[in-house]
């Protein structure tokens, strides 16, 4: 399992190609489309424009966390919502795999929703005005609760 993190955070290279066949299809769908992540859609690759366009990830499970690497990796605003994971011991574990990633590629990390909403962006953005509020819109945005 920490070969395929490894792997997948691009640390690592695969010793065999076969090993990189997703068990799983993944679609690509533009951005506009299918912007909160359901159970039929999850994983779905995004293609965005603008850098300052949130990119949204709603995790599962622990097994769900590689899904935020790459976005963050090119340098998105990433929103990582894990309020459907009841367990402490997962989510804690799943903020420092976050807080992690936020410090390899020099981002910086703040919760944006107390029941367990993290924001992740590169150190030189800031988010926008028309994305918070967005991110308001859809609930992920709730800091004054």
């Amino acid at each position: 399992m920490l070969e395929k993190f490894l792997i997948s955070i691009g640390l690592k290279q695969p010793e065999h190609v076969e090993d990189l066949v997703l068990e799983n299809t993944r679609t690509v769908r533009p951005s506009s489309e299918n912007r909160f992540e359901n159970e039929d859609y999850t994983g779905d690759l995004k293609i965005h424009q603008p850098k300052d366009e949130v990119e949204i990830k709603v995790l599962r499970s622990f097994n769900d966390s590689h899904l935020i690497g790459p976005p963050i990796k090119e340098g998105y605003i990433v929103a990582v919502d894990i309020r459907d994971i009841s367990d402490q011991g997962i989510r804690q574990r799943i903020v420092d795999f976050i807080t992690g990633i936020a410090f390899i590629s020099d981002s910086k990390m703040r919760i944006i929703h107390k029941d367990g909403v993290y924001l992740v962006m590169p150190s030189n953005m800031s988010l926008p005005s028309s994305e918070r509020e967005r991110l308001q819109t859809l609930g992920l945005y709730k800091i004054n609760v």
